[in-house]
């Protein structure tokens, strides 16, 4: 009969003991909201360019298409001197301080056109279906003759 007290009193301090820790449990925990800055023009512009690591970067690089590869190459040889960053398929000149002075992106398509246009301040050159090195040589004069 002792035994049977002794279970049922066990039985009785566990079910109340547990019922208790999940009650303190289920308060909800004071969250603390911190309030974040807005970004600077000059952030913006850094993380246009900016990688969370290597392996982003190689990824960019496979996604691009044949003709988006050939664009890079031309490029690399217009702007020689300077870093060509890929971010969403586009791609991103960075002056020696790595900050972004000028956007090109290439499109498929069949009719060939150049489109310039401006975003956050830079200029953004938009080429679709047009792989030459005259119009990207035009483009380097032209950010040049601006930028001294």
């Amino acid at each position: 009969m002792l035994a049977f007290i002794c279970l049922i009193l066990g039985i009785f301090i566990g079910y109340t003991m547990c019922r208790a820790q999940y009650r303190t449990s289920k308060t909800p925990a004071k969250t603390l909201y911190r309030y974040q800055t807005p970004l600077t023009q000059q952030q913006r512009l850094y993380m246009k360019s900016f990688h969370q690591s290597d392996s982003d970067r190689i990824r960019e690089l496979n996604l691009l298409s044949a003709n988006q590869s050939i664009f890079l190459r031309l490029l690399k040889q217009t702007f020689s001197a300077d870093e060509i960053a890929i971010k969403q398929q586009r791609f991103i000149v960075l002056d020696q301080d790595k900050m972004p002075y000028a956007i090109f992106e290439y499109r498929e398509g069949h009719q060939p056109s150049k489109l310039v246009d401006q975003e956050d301040g830079l200029p953004l050159f938009l080429y679709k279906g047009l792989l030459s090195s005259d119009a990207l040589k035009q483009d380097y004069h032209q950010l040049h003759s601006v930028k001294i």
